[in-house]
């Protein structure tokens, strides 16, 4: 129906302006999606039950280990944080078990804005420069991010907001391809000033690997690798402190010894903790959700006071088995086995290289330990690289 459809869109659109939408109310769009779905479901009675328990399976299983976590406040506020995993997975179940389509355009105009709200971001951060004169270098753009009044987003979500920007980019590239090209600009020159090293080198492997494997013409793809080429040469060529965090991976001295100031040396002091935990913990089912921080941190006090803070473990897949165990794991990874499955069967290359891009990416990154991080990872699988590229020859209807 006409009322349905304008309310749905109306809820999309504004979950397009992500990064711009103040901390305190970034996830009600969401929200407002999921409960809209429930209405959609009492009034259609469908819903795809299956993929729904895989997909919520991982929620269940950490909401179960409260039972027997000893810090009940902290594991409360981290189901609290993995909420989105039921209801955006319930969304997803309601709107594709109705064969859910979306109009071309529709999908055109909400890439766009995503995209033209991370240049607006861009803008945001040099006014916010100039107006708190802040001297400018590679390291305090850096740490800028994260102090952005009502909108601050920490580096490594920021990185993988530009990496998802760019891949929508790339989806749409054959419409408008001087605006789309402007905000591929815009996007990887996000990617760059956060200084993710993780995310810089997954989204260029990714990137080649399609260059290789795609359907391009020889010249097309001899062009875009020369050009990514350069654009890799100039980066580290033209920036020492870029250059640096980088060679940081490869000098023996990262490893050797622990030091605060050298990042790669603090993530494997962090590493050698949780693995630490991980083979003194209970391997099938963890310590429970809530414990995961005083367990590093206890490790961190006796063998890296160094460290002098709190770090979480850097790795996705470290944190879950300290959590909950292998069978957290097993229900994590099955979320996307599903996912990776309805992606071979519908064909959709976007969603395998997106999967593909989180798998890898959790090696460095604890990616849901802060909501925003779960909100647009669930939102780009489920919908914009799933229900909104399924072909689509009439606009979206909730009949």
């Amino acid at each position: 129906m006409k009322k349905e459809s304008t309310f749905l869109n109306s809820i999309l659109y504004a979950i397009a302006f992500f990064i711009l939408l103040p901390n305190s109310i970034k996830e009600l769009p969401f929200v407002a999606l999921g409960l809209f779905s429930i209405i959609v479901f009492i009034k259609e009675r469908q819903i795809d039950t299956k993929a729904f328990i895989i997909l919520a399976l991982f929620f269940v299983v950490n909401l179960i280990s409260l039972l027997y976590s000893k810090d009940l406040p902290y594991g409360l506020k981290r189901i609290e944080g993995f909420l989105p995993l039921l209801y955006l997975a319930f969304s997803y179940c309601v709107f594709s078990k109705m064969e859910l389509r979306f109009d071309r355009k529709f999908v055109e105009k909400w890439i766009l804005i995503f995209n033209g709200s991370n240049f607006v971001f861009l803008i945001i951060v040099g006014f916010y420069f100039y107006y708190q004169s802040i001297p400018i270098s590679y390291n305090s753009i850096r740490t800028v991010f994260d102090e952005i009044p009502m909108i601050n987003m920490h580096p490594i979500y920021l990185s993988i907001t530009s990496v998802l920007g760019l891949m929508s980019c790339i989806y749409i590239f054959t419409k408008n391809q001087k605006m789309v090209a402007f905000l591929i600009i815009v996007n990887v020159v996000l990617l760059y000033l956060t200084g993710a090293r993780s995310t810089f080198i997954g989204f260029f492997i990714i990137f080649f690997m399609v260059l290789f494997f795609g359907r391009l013409s020889l010249k097309i793809k001899f062009m875009l690798g020369i050009i990514s080429c350069l654009i890799i040469y100039v980066l580290f060529g033209f920036n020492s402190d870029f250059k640096k965090r980088f060679r940081e991976m490869i000098i023996p001295v990262s490893y050797a010894v622990v030091n605060p100031n050298n990042s790669t040396s603090i993530r494997f002091a962090v590493w050698d903790c949780a693995l630490q935990k991980i083979k003194s913990s209970n391997h099938l089912i963890g310590n429970g959700v809530g414990d995961v921080p005083s367990i590093l941190q206890e490790c961190y006090d006796t063998q890296y006071p160094e460290l002098g803070k709190y770090y979480n473990s850097h790795n996705q897949y470290f944190s879950i088995i300290l959590g909950t165990g292998l069978i957290g794991l097993f229900s994590f990874m099955l979320f996307f086995v599903s996912l990776f499955s309805c992606a071979l069967k519908n064909k959709n290359k976007f969603l395998l290289v997106l999967i593909l891009f989180y798998l890898y990416i959790f090696n460095f990154e604890n990616v849901l330990e802060r909501k925003y991080g779960v909100l647009l990872m669930l939102f780009f699988l489920f919908f914009v690289f799933n229900i909104f590229t399924k072909p689509a020859n009439k606009p979206v209807e909730i009949v």
